[in-house]
């Protein structure tokens, strides 16, 4: 009976808790929604989209974006000498951020898109001197074609905690009542209160999947802080005046914003007309402050090299002299790690191996323990420690910055956290080692998205004062289709009306993020230490028993979670689930700059791919090749180029084993070849036949990274050729 009182005390005291918040946050979103929709838009008053959208799925009728910033002075308690309290000043700011839209619904699939929405949870981050507290509204109303506004109550939403540890936490609102004809007037506001930290980054994106008929955004703010801010790809400038309190006031508007986010192969960071801003509080003790925002005021497109000189002058210590830091990961982290590390640097010093081997091995130790989570590195203390364990162990070895893939270029950078460091060993322009971002990378390829941009490489302060703008840019090496291959190999055997599959899927560069989903925490760790060992060296990490034995369970636990991403992998390979799953594993996993390639295999059996005709089969074999990219008739017509992020080329091996007495008519073979080759990309079949056997080497290649929009038909053709073939079918006649 106590237990049964305890636990209804317990309920109880959680639905008065959720009971409580809910109300709080009606009373903050009431107070919101009477400010926003009490405001003189006349861009919210429009009745009628032009004529030219009436086709359109939806058009955003109105945007609109307001940020405030304003600083604050308070005071805190902090432990003094001898730990007794004492009070100082904090650096505090305020800011708010809205975003109002007014969007029309012109069919089902807007309706479908915009009857459900997400927003963000409240939040409280602390540090020691410091704290930011979020509180987040949303307000709905519809707008009827008679002109009826209908309020949504938005204390009506769900919230959700998605990824394996529910660690990504929102609100999502059904709208009800929303209907075709309608405009939908919604916004999203979110309240900051910060003590000794900087406010967010803002990025002000001027295009959207539909037309925009106006565009607009307006921020106050404080004279006391910084701001730094950009205009990219296109934007235009804001026109920056004062008001009476002094604080800066910055206005755009764009109007009849015509071209839309393609559905395919579009970047946004990249391509779309944008605002990057950033807001620091100079005065803060606590949260780092680059050089260049040490004084307040606005800085309308400061020049780079502030930006790159704030990430050098803050790295110059490593960067110059090393550290110490790469042979503590050594000695923390791994067992014998330190000796490991000093064998690799006799076997150079004598011969045995050359600087680049030795690099490349002491890349993939750190990179062992980078994966693994062992030593919690970030992507610069990746490069720190590094470029810092080679220098230790006298490698001659300089560093180099870019900026962070599908980031700014690093002539235009505005933010020293969008940088990323690399090393090289002297004189080998070849080489670059960066942090692994983004997956899992051999030392002798280049991160995804890193080919061709722009690049520096570090000089001493002396040596930097003494050029003009400060800069000495070159370009990454370019990666062609043949660095981002995947090699499909598929022998397929015919019994009865199923097919056994036994897949090979080998992956070079960029097309590695294709095998990313499969590997399991075992792979992973497994792959690197079977690199490391060939030097005759064996690689633990240090663990006690614990560890060791939580370690053996989630590789336990790994193994079925992976079974399932097998199982998906298949589904999406052929567009349908395998009837029965047999087995897959890992073969390599592409950390051998030898021999780079990520490859697995799958075994398994369809049954929807072979069909009794008479006494003939009819082959599905089209669905051998792996699903291709269906193209919309909305895909076809576009006005920008198709960011393709890097060449690729994918080759499939298809080898049939027919059943005993069936054939293959010249007719029926000749009927599979296909060549469609133009400057976008070719795609190619090549089929033949010997008795018994059925085979067809397909080959589909996007030759740039950066389609221009004059080629754009002619990767049309290589796509709509591809989904033709999918669908292909071969009749196998009877002897």
């Amino acid at each position: 009976m106590k237990r049964i009182l305890l636990l209804t005390a317990l309920v109880m005291s959680v639905i008065a808790m959720r009971a409580d918040d809910m109300a709080e946050y009606r009373a903050f979103a009431d107070t919101v929604r009477a400010d926003v929709y009490s405001m003189d838009l006349p861009a919210f008053k429009i009745k009628e989209i032009p004529d030219k959208y009436r086709n359109e799925s939806a058009v955003y009728k109105a945007i609109y974006e307001n940020f405030d910033a304003k600083k604050k002075t308070g005071v805190g308690v902090r432990p003094g000498p001898l730990m007794l309290p004492t009070v100082s000043r904090r650096a505090r700011v305020e800011a708010g951020h809205l975003t109002r839209m007014l969007i029309h619904i012109n069919d089902k699939a807007a309706l479908d898109k915009y009857s459900e929405f997400d927003f963000g949870t409240d939040d409280k981050k602390s540090y020691y001197e410091g704290y930011e507290k979020s509180r987040r509204a949303m307000g709905v109303r519809l707008v009827k074609p008679d002109g009826r506004i209908i309020d949504i109550d938005t204390s009506e939403f769900v919230e959700v905690e998605e990824g394996k540890k529910g660690e990504k936490k929102s609100r999502k609102l059904a709208i009800p009542g929303l209907e075709v004809g309608d405009d939908i007037d919604v916004f999203f506001y979110t309240e900051t209160r910060m003590q000794n930290v900087h406010p967010d980054p803002l990025t002000f994106y001027m295009k959207e999947d539909a037309p925009i008929l106006n565009y607009q955004i307006h921020c106050v703010i404080d004279d006391n802080l910084t701001t730094q801010y950009r205009t990219l790809n296109g934007a235009p400038e804001f026109a920056v005046s004062r008001d009476e309190d002094g604080n800066y006031v910055l206005d755009l508007i764009m109007t009849d914003i015509s071209s839309k986010e393609p559905r395919l192969w579009y970047s946004t960071s990249q391509q779309s007309p944008q605002v990057k801003m950033y807001v620091f509080n100079r005065r803060n003790s606590s949260d780092f402050t680059p050089k260049s925002a040490r004084f307040d005021g606005m800085q309308c497109n400061p020049p780079a090299t502030w930006i790159i000189g704030d990430r050098w002058d803050e790295d110059d210590w490593w960067l110059e002299r090393g550290a110490v830091s790469g042979d503590l990961v050594m000695k923390n982290y791994l067992k014998d790690g330190r000796k490991i590390v000093k064998d690799i640097e006799k076997m150079v010093k004598e011969g045995k191996i050359t600087a680049r081997e030795g690099a490349d091995y002491l890349y993939n130790l750190l990179c062992y323990l980078y994966i693994g989570n062992r030593a919690r590195l970030n992507v610069r203390d990746f490069a720190i420690q590094y470029n810092s364990l080679l220098k230790s162990h006298k490698f001659p070895v300089e560093g180099g910055m870019s900026s962070i893939p599908d980031q700014e270029s690093l002539d235009e950078v505005i933010n020293l956290s969008n940088t990323i460091f690399f090393t090289r060993l002297q004189g080998d322009t070849t080489r670059y080692y960066f942090p692994p971002s983004g997956g899992i990378f051999a030392p002798s390829e280049i991160i995804t998205g890193a080919h061709g941009r722009k690049a520096i490489m570090w000089r001493k302060p002396k040596e930097r004062k003494k050029e003009p703008d400060g800069t000495n840019y070159f370009r990454i090496p370019a990666s062609t289709a043949a660095d981002n291959r995947n090699v499909t190999d598929v022998d397929a055997t015919l019994d009865g009306t199923s097919v056994m599959i036994t897949r090979r899927e080998s992956h070079l560069g960029s097309t590695k993020s294709h095998a990313y989903g499969i590997l399991s925490e075992e792979d992973m760790n497994e792959g690197y230490r079977r690199y490391l060992s060939r030097y005759g060296h064996t690689v633990n990490v240090k663990e006690n028993k614990k560890e060791a034995a939580d370690r053996v369970e989630r590789y336990a636990d790994g193994r079925m979670e992976q079974k399932d991403d097998f199982k998906k992998e298949i589904e999406n390979y052929h567009g349908s689930a395998a009837a029965d799953f047999v087995e897959g594993n890992v073969v390599a996993l592409g950390v051998d700059p030898a021999d780079p390639a990520l490859v697995y295999e799958l075994t398994y059996r369809m049954d929807n791919l072979l069909k009794r005709a008479g006494s003939n089969l009819v082959l599905s074999i089209g669905k051998l090749l792996n699903d291709q990219i269906e193209v919309l008739p909305s895909d076809r017509d576009r006005d920008v180029d198709a960011w393709m992020r890097s060449p690729r080329e994918y080759v499939t091996r298809i080898n049939v084993t027919l059943p005993d007495g069936y054939k293959v008519s010249d007719k029926a073979l000749a009927a599979l070849d296909r060549s469609v080759v133009t400057a976008a990309g070719t795609f190619t079949v090549k089929a033949s036949s010997s008795p018994g056997k059925l085979a067809a080497e397909i080959t589909k290649v996007y030759s740039k990274s950066v389609v221009p929009v004059a080629e754009w038909p002619d990767m049309l053709k290589v796509l709509d050729a591809a989904s033709a073939w999918n669908s292909a079918s071969i009749l196998l006649e009877k002897n």
